[in-house]
């Protein structure tokens, strides 16, 4: 019995010594710098991408655009403003006048 558990503490000796327990070589390598030094691959990478966007942008502009004395919006003639008609602006969205429900007996009767 004695001789068995000598040889099982052998043995796991041998493999603690063939295969430690802390390599070097790590799978999540550890990065005691800043993070611009640690993550350096990623950060070039994002230069690219960000790089391939802006030129995939389309920069035209339209023929309508570079006529003068227009407004872009419907209505209007030329060196009016925008909200003389209503046209680019939007409606308004709380109307000073609602009217006033039957179940609630207002005094205008609206």
């Amino acid at each position: 019995m004695k001789s068995l558990k000598f040889h099982l503490l052998l043995a796991l000796g041998l493999v603690c010594l063939i295969y430690p327990a802390s390599s070097t070589t790590s799978a999540y390598p550890t990065c005691n710098g800043s993070i611009a030094d640690c993550n350096e691959e990623n950060e070039q990478s994002m230069e690219s991408e960000i790089s391939r966007r802006f030129l995939a942008q389309q920069k035209t502009i339209s023929y309508r655009v570079l006529n003068r004395n227009q407004p872009v919006c419907s209505g209007g003639a030329a060196g009016e403003s925008y909200s003389k008609n209503g046209g680019c602006l939007p409606p308004p969205s709380n109307p000073p006048t609602r009217g006033c429900p039957k179940y609630y007996r207002c005094r205008s009767g609206s």
